[in-house]
């Protein structure tokens, strides 16, 4: 997200919070407190009601002041270093640095902007609050290319928080509430959700993540079983809990981003490190080579020989290493095929020459069926067994040497065909469907049948057609096999696509 996108929306929200001051009244409320302890209350029962807010305002401006000095703090290490994330953070913690001072009953009185703060309820500021933190997860985690499916309903979460919003402040402040809460409790139970996924795919923050989630998801169902049933408002009769709450999302929260930056710094030096020790091989066979060149024209050309041959043997050696380091970085380690990283550059490179030399490419999306009921009644080792046992089939039917392999994710893989049309990469397709379908998998003392579905989809030459629309073509496929029965193969005309999307008139 830009960030004019991100200002106009922190307008949007104040715009709506000034519209809200003036439909209510034009004037200002001397009794400010009162407003706080009703949109604190919120609930019918006598007890509560009657319950007084006894305040200490040196303690309780210090919990508050301490809140908005991590908010500020955060936006001003965004203008240092121009960082999407500390931004999305920094206006998170205000947020929740503004419900804090709600629940403690701080008087903003003494300025506009504050004071209209003081007329927007709990369920409000919990869902702005939300909104920043599923911004700051796609950011941080790239969800985009880690968990694409989730990703895009992050997105979608975040965008109905924003649509929320301005509806919250019209409604009655009990109904808001309960609104609020299930929302921050729905909220929750996504981002636990994704943090698993995140897990999956071994992402090195996921497990801090979760962590933070799971005790502010804790939080969240204490306070939503004691409000609903049992007519009890925890915040209310004893605001500090949120404070509580408010730290521990606050320290956890500025530690995942610590790690981060530690991650980045360590991979960084790693990079550094490996450069440097080769550049002192070449600097210290340089200087071998000097100290040659002094010594006598016999022994020179012995010793020349000799070091020659060490230095060759050592670049050898370096890029063997630096070979093997590259094949780590595109190979998938589970079953051997390459990785999407590689898929995401060998597909691009594909395309440029398919296009310049006026040659066909295809694309093969292949899934398993029903590959979780795998992992569900045998276990995980023996769904990767069956996944290592695939990509084996993958590699015998794929004869020459420009075809490529890939493990998209999960049970997915994709065949990159260069120079081959429709009807070959379907023939190939259904080569590869009739030999998983001809023999079972062993595992221990178990034969697990199995069998997959195939997209196929060709690019040849159309006009104005990507790499990602030839991919939507073969999922599409893909997703036709799978409608149609599994355990088949399927293909999707790339003009059609084409021709949805609106790129080209059919």
């Amino acid at each position: 997200m830009s960030k004019h996108k991100l200002f106009t929306i922190i307008l949007l929200i104040l715009a709506s919070l000034l519209m809200i001051q003036l439909l209510n009244d034009g004037e200002l409320n001397s009794n400010t407190s009162q407003k706080i302890a009703d949109y604190s209350i919120l609930l019918e029962s006598n007890s509560l009601v009657e319950s007084k807010f006894i305040t200490d305002p040196y303690r309780e401006g210090l919990a508050v002041g301490a809140a908005f000095a991590l908010a500020i703090t955060l936006f001003f290490f965004y203008l240092a270093h121009s960082s999407k994330v500390t931004l999305l953070l920094s206006s998170y913690f205000f947020i929740r640095a503004l419900l804090l001072a709600l629940l403690l009953n701080i008087s903003f009185t003494r300025g506009l902007p504050f004071y209209l703060f003081t007329k927007v309820n709990v369920s409000f500021l919990l869902v702005a609050a939300d909104m920043f933190l599923f911004w700051f997860t796609y950011v941080l985690f790239d969800t985009n290319k880690l968990v694409p499916k989730l990703s895009k309903s992050l997105k979608i979460f975040a965008f109905s928080f924003l649509v929320y919003l301005p509806i919250s402040l019209l409604l009655e402040i009990k109904i808001s509430l309960y609104l609020g809460l299930f929302t921050h409790l729905a909220a929750n139970v996504f981002l636990l959700i994704l943090g698993f996924f995140l897990v999956k795919k071994s992402e090195r923050l996921a497990v801090l993540f979760i962590t933070f989630i799971f005790i502010q998801f804790i939080f969240s169902i204490v306070n939503s079983v004691s409000l609903i049933w049992l007519n009890i408002n925890i915040f209310a009769e004893s605001p500090y809990l949120y404070s509580i709450s408010f730290w521990l999302s606050g320290f956890f929260t500025i530690f995942i981003l610590s790690r981060g930056y530690y991650y980045q710094i360590k991979d960084k030096q790693f990079a550094q490190q490996q450069v440097l020790e080769s550049t002192l091989i070449s600097q210290k066979a340089q200087e071998e080579l000097l100290v040659l060149q002094e010594e006598d024209q016999e022994q020179l050309e012995s010793r020349v020989q000799e070091r020659t041959l060490e230095l060759n043997i050592a670049l050898q050696e370096l890029e063997h290493v630096n070979k093997e380091l590259a094949e780590k970085n595109t190979l998938d380690e589970l079953t051997g095929l390459y990785n999407r990283r590689h898929y995401d550059q060998k597909m691009i490179a594909e395309h440029r020459r398919s296009r310049r030399n006026l040659t066909p490419l295809s694309l093969v999306m292949i899934d398993i069926d029903h590959f979780k009921s795998v992992n569900d009644s045998h276990g995980h080792l023996a769904g990767d067994q069956c996944l290592v046992w695939l990509a084996t089939k993958i590699k015998a039917c794929l004869g020459r040497s420009t075809d490529i392999g890939c493990r998209y994710g999960g049970e997915e893989f994709c065949l990159i065909l260069p120079e081959t049309d429709t009807a070959g990469a379907m023939a190939l397709a259904e080569e590869l469907r009739l030999s998983v379908c001809a023999q079972a998998v062993q595992f221990q003392d178990l034969n697990i049948e199995l069998t997959i579905s195939c997209g196929v989809s060709t690019y040849q030459q159309e006009a104005d057609a990507l790499p990602e629309h030839l991919f939507s073509a073969a999922d599409k496929a893909l997703y036709m096999a799978k409608d149609n029965g599994r355990n088949q193969v399927q293909q999707q005309p790339l003009t059609e696509i084409l021709s949805f999307q609106g790129i080209i008139n059919e």
